[in-house]
């Protein structure tokens, strides 16, 4: 302490100067004016560190060498959660200090900074948790400028206390005094509190009785989830219900509850070791589990684990979604249970996850039979973010970007001009917002489906939030083509409001020019083939696409390729029932009703050939919609309880054929044609070709593994016939890991290029329209050739 109060003042001296020097990144948050002000003070510096809307601040006065050292060491040696984006060190004003301090924050100006995503847990505060000698020992809140809440917590920048939802608890003596001692890890920790001076854990039950507190309630809530009790707990984006994952009554009673009937749970266990009790775990996996964002990780599951996990956690698929605690109260909780337990996002399938103790509470009865809440609020809500591993080659797969991942996105060598202010709408599946503001750009967490009340109010509070915290005001909007969106609608009401110009991109460009950001291609000389596959989104040409080829050359993107038209029937409700896609797919097959049929009742059996008939389907290029009719034919799913089930079971059964046989060298794809004059990809050879095999009692393993063959074969053909060897691919057809590591396996003498840290799927949308908005031409569109045959098919 006396060494450091003396090295704290230091006489200038006639060759000393004073520099400012600015820093812009992930530079708030990080422990790092603690790190300047120990720099400072071990190179006897003078002056002041600060955290500005801008980014962190630094006068320093020394000799020239002196401060040139420290400003080469300051940008080497900084706290490694941080990172530098930009820095300048210029000369000023000569001014004089008597020592070097933290001053306090400056919230004037425009904010120019990148905002923290919640970080886990770090390995000091765990030790000091499980420390029965450690004043925090069992404090489930425990923090330090390593770890703690970040994006889900900050009410406005600059990141300090009063701008968080930490502002109503004030530090006790022993916290302040860490707090202001420049030698301690928790020296201007933010977060900073303890048992005493701290949050407020309690356990609540159905009729809103507290039954315990704090350390109490942790155990207790741990009792409640083994006997067979369902119980939400506030986390760090929102409730998450638990339940025992080793109880399949529990498990089937949750499904009722939140009206889930299929779709996998995700798990939480202890540690890494527990993981391996229960799936099979590569290096690469084993990592991104124990990183410090703790996504969830869609792993192979043991068929010999004991005791085994109830069949309902996931039914009818060999993986599960295992993640570890993120957070003292998650681990606090796990150590007193030592079993995995469902953790799935508290609300009612369709709706956004719940992040208030009073809509929690209107669920308490009904979906949970307790709550283990506290009294920090959470500002943001976001889900858990999920990541896979393809099994072949290791192909790192991003399924859902939010929680310890958004909204700071890393572009690399993507320029953006500091001048350009842009808000992206995105999409309304899987919906984010994506802004570009003083050169840095910001993707929001992942906000789900736009089809409810509740998550299109959570998607217009999340522009709000963040155009509030960087004090952004947008030049322009870009919004989706298709007319109907919620998001397009919601760009186009904010344009008119401000006397705004509005940006229309269309979907599947939107995704080819993410694809082209995140991998750096904007600026390449060779022409990239990009194959853009998914369910549906609006065309130029009013029809559905969903399996474009694009060719983008000299800044812009020129549609290729694509399925053959066939009819959509019944609009959206044809995601959720593969039979009408096969319905469709057969439309003029002879062996139609032998197969399909069974499926129908004799009234619907009518009604859809007479909307045939009558020509009044929508026609659609899906490749969603054809990996549903392949599912329903193989008799996998007539209908499904959410849109890419029938996808995810027909890749299941392909990968068991794979775990069986391996690749087959040879091989033989189905026929799927490809006219490069007119663009159109035929289908209708490879149905009739499946169902022949499916009539000669093919193995219905062997027949979805072909059909995955055969589409990498397809993208083979046309970037044969078109003579590229850079191939791009997004949409959400390509979180198919099977998909993904056959294209690796057979396209190894091309150059591929995939989605690194962004999903394949409709999140990536808002990134593409800013890139589009901000690097692109102004205008993406085409009228395609086929225009004649929607206008035929009836739009």
């Amino acid at each position: 302490d006396s060494n450091l109060k003396q090295m704290s003042k230091h006489p200038t001296t006639a060759d000393h100067r004073t520099f400012h020097i600015h820093l812009n990144g992930k530079v708030q948050g990080v422990g790092f004016r603690p790190f300047v002000y120990r720099l400072a003070n071990e190179h006897r510096l003078t002056g002041w560190v600060n955290n500005g809307l801008d980014g962190v601040h630094i006068r320093v006065n020394g000799s020239p060498a002196g401060v040139q050292q420290f400003y080469r060491i300051l940008l080497r040696d900084y706290p490694s959660i941080a990172s530098v984006t930009h820095s300048e060190m210029r000369e000023v004003a000569q001014q004089q200090f008597s020592d070097f301090r933290v001053s306090e924050s400056d919230g004037n100006g425009i904010a120019n900074l990148l905002i923290l995503p919640d970080l886990d847990m770090c390995d000091d505060c765990r030790a000091e948790l499980n420390d029965p000698h450690n004043r925090r020992n069992k404090y489930a809140f425990i923090t330090c400028t390593n770890c703690g809440p970040r994006y889900s917590i900050i009410t406005k920048l600059p990141y300090d206390r009063p701008n968080t939802t930490m502002a109503p608890f004030a530090m006790c003596p022993d916290c302040q005094t860490e707090y202001d001692h420049p030698a301690d890890r928790r020296f201007y920790s933010q977060t900073n509190s303890c048992n005493t001076c701290g949050i407020r854990l309690e356990l609540i039950s159905h009729k809103n009785r507290i039954l315990a507190t704090n350390e109490t309630a942790i155990r207790q809530a741990a009792a409640k989830i083994r006997k067979g009790n369902i119980v939400a707990m506030r986390g760090l984006g929102g409730f998450l219900l638990l339940a025992n994952a080793l109880n399949p009554k529990t498990v089937q009673q949750l499904r009722k509850r939140k009206h889930r009937p299929a779709k996998p749970f995700a798990l939480m266990v202890p540690d890494l070791s527990a993981a391996r009790k229960y799936a099979s775990i590569s290096p690469a996996e084993a990592a991104e589990l124990t990183s410090r964002e703790k996504p969830i990780v869609i792993l192979e599951s043991r068929s010999d684990a004991t005791p085994a996990i109830a069949e309902s956690v996931a039914p009818g698929h060999d993986t599960l979604g295992i993640m570890l605690p993120h957070t003292p109260l998650h681990e606090l909780l796990m150590q007193e249970l030592q079993q995995p337990v469902i953790a799935t996002s508290a609300n009612i399938s369709g709706s956004p996850i719940l992040a208030t103790d009073a809509e929690i509470l209107d669920l308490l009865g009904d979906v949970c039979d307790f709550v283990l809440t506290h009294n920090r609020d959470i500002v943001m809500p976001q889900d858990d973010s999920v990541v896979r591993f393809s099994p072949l080659s290791g192909t790192r797969i991003v399924m859902r970007r939010s929680r310890s991942f958004a909204p700071i996105y890393h572009h690399g060598m993507l320029k953006i001009p500091e001048n350009r202010a842009v808000l992206a709408m995105g999409a309304r599946q899987k919906s984010t917002i994506s802004i570009c503001h003083q050169g840095n750009i910001f993707i929001s967490q992942y906000l789900g489906d736009l089809g409810s009340y509740e998550t299109e109010q959570l998607y217009l509070s999340t522009i709000d939030h963040l155009t509030s915290l960087l004090k952004f005001s947008p030049q322009s909007i870009v919004v989706d083509s298709h007319p109907n969106y919620e998001s397009t609608n919601a760009g186009k009401a904010r344009a008119n409001s401000a006397n705004l110009p509005v940006t229309e991109l269309q979907h599947h460009r939107a995704h080819f020019w993410a694809l082209l950001a995140e991998n750096e291609l904007l600026d390449t000389k060779s022409d990239i083939l990009g194959f853009i596959w998914d369910g549906t989104g609006y065309g130029d040409d009013s029809a559905i696409w969903g399996s474009e080829s694009f060719i983008f050359s000299e800044n812009r993107t020129k549609r290729t390729a694509h399925l053959d038209y066939f009819p959509l029937l019944a609009g959206d409700k044809a995601a959720l029932e593969p039979r009408i896609s096969a319905f469709s797919l057969l439309n003029d097959h002879p062996e139609k009703a032998a197969l399909l049929q069974q499926k129908f009742s004799a009234q619907e059996w009518q009604i859809y050939h007479r909307l045939l008939k009558n020509e009044h389907a929508h026609p659609t290029s899906s490749m969603g919609r054809l990996f549903d009719a392949v599912a329903c034919l193989l008799g996998l799913a007539d209908k499904v309880s959410f849109e890419g089930e029938a996808a995810m079971l027909l890749e299941r059964l392909a990968w068991r054929f794979v775990r069986e046989n391996g690749v087959p060298e040879n091989a033989v794809p189905y026929p799927f044609g490809y006219s490069q004059l007119t663009g159109i990809i035929s289908h209708q050879p490879a149905i009739s070709a499946i169902v022949d095999d499916i009539r000669n009692g093919k193995n219905p393993a062997e027949i979805a593994f072909c059909f995955h063959f055969s589409l990498i074969k397809l993208i083979e053909k046309i970037a044969v016939s078109h003579g590229l060897k850079h191939l791009g691919f997004s949409g959400g057809v390509f979180q198919n890991a099977l998909l993904v590591d056959l294209s690796k396996l057979i396209l190894g003498d091309y150059q591929l290029f995939f989605h690194r840290h962004l999903s394949p799927n409709d999140e990536n949308i808002s990134f593409g329209q800013l890139v589009f908005a901000t690097k692109g031409q102004t205008r993406e569109s085409e009228i395609s050739p086929e225009k004649h045959i929607v206008e035929k098919m009836g739009k």
